[in-house]
């Protein structure tokens, strides 16, 4: 194990040792077993592992304007250094073209898939500005709403210890289902109501986007989502990049948007 493991490694054993009850396992870190390559959008049949080793790679090419962690929904702003299915290249491109950006998410990724890569390299010489961080989705109907806030907090300080110079952008789990009724949404806004604490932690923000996919009705906004009311249509990530931008800039990055 590299020094630099090390203290990500310790952090993670503070937590477990510290938290009540039984250690859930979305704050255990694991790698994926993940296998569905071409449905996952991963090209060529490569495996979750070599998705992992990408991430690597281009972390250890920072220092990095912005870094995104994250699963699926993150994965398809695709990137440079990635080998995977971008249906938001083109809305990573106008938006963030003149930054350096890291995208590490991963098809199928739960928290404790997350951890094991901050503990595996993700952050490695990347030295972000700015990291975003969205996880948890995969962990709905999996893990109760408890377990998985644990898992993101879990996440959010490997990710401080890795990088405590960098600022950390924590979007709650965004909106699923098309109506407020649906049992993966009940989950979402459970799990989200948990996590709000960790806005007091030095270097960590909160950016809750729930009043930009959800209309007034609580309706998931059709125009913002593909059909099956998880994924994000390419107008929900040219939502999500007009929302990150005041954040950006308000640590000092420049974001002009090319036309």
């Amino acid at each position: 194990m590299s020094k630099c493991l090390i203290p990500v490694v310790l952090c993670t054993l503070f937590l477990l040792a510290s938290c009540s009850g039984p250690v859930s396992r979305t704050m255990i870190p694991q790698p994926s077993q993940e296998t569905r390559a071409a449905s996952a959008g991963w090209h060529g049949g490569r495996p979750w592992i070599d998705q992992h080793l990408d991430g690597v790679k281009i972390a250890a090419g920072g220092p990095l304007d912005l870094m995104f962690l994250g699963d699926s929904i993150t994965q398809s702003w695709g990137g440079r250094g990635r080998q995977v299915g971008s249906p938001a290249a083109a809305v990573l491109e106008k938006w963030f073209s003149r930054l350096k950006v890291g995208n590490l998410g991963i098809s199928g990724d739960r928290t404790q898939h997350l951890l094991w890569r901050i503990e595996n390299g993700a952050l490695d010489g990347a030295d972000p500005s700015a990291i975003v961080i969205l996880i948890g989705t995969n962990n709905i109907t999996h893990d109760p709403p408890a377990d998985i806030a644990r898992g993101i907090e879990a996440v959010v300080e490997a990710a401080r210890i890795a990088a405590p110079d960098s600022r950390i952008i924590l979007h709650p789990i965004f909106p699923r289902g098309k109506t407020a009724e649906d049992p993966g949404r009940q989950d979402v806004e459970a799990t989200n109501a948990r996590i709000q604490p960790l806005a007091r932690l030095a270097g960590v923000e909160i950016l809750d986007l729930e009043d930009v996919f959800l209309g007034t009705d609580q309706m998931a906004r059709s125009d913002l989502y593909r059909g099956d009311y998880l994924h994000l249509s390419p107008a929900g990530y040219e939502a999500w990049a007009r929302a990150l931008v005041p954040r950006l800039e308000a640590i000092g990055l420049t974001v002009p948007v090319q036309q």
